[in-house]
């Protein structure tokens, strides 16, 4: 199945593109997403990724519009044509 990826921020920067398709087996997860990832763009997990392989809290990371923190976070199932989109939080305010 293929997976659009969106990158914002310093994960652009890693990846040296906004948008990549990745081609992923069926019922792979954001988790699996990350780890293929990080294969073709070396040290893109540890940007993504915490310890014990949690998802960054400093990133968004959303599955079709939705945020996978309110989903299953890195067990979210991903289906052919999702979009995944990998942006920083965004803070500020006062």
């Amino acid at each position: 199945m293929e997976v659009e990826c969106n990158f914002f921020g310093p994960v652009r920067d890693v990846v040296g593109t906004k948008t990549v398709v990745c081609e992923l087996p069926v019922g792979a997860t954001v988790a699996e997403l990350v780890c293929d990832l990080d294969e073709t763009y070396d040290g893109l997990a540890d940007q993504l990724l915490e310890r014990e392989h949690e998802l960054a809290e400093n990133l968004v990371i959303t599955v079709d519009g939705r945020n996978v923190r309110q989903l299953d976070g890195g067990e979210t199932e991903l289906d052919d044509g999702t979009v995944v989109r990998i942006s920083p939080s965004v803070g500020g305010g006062g």
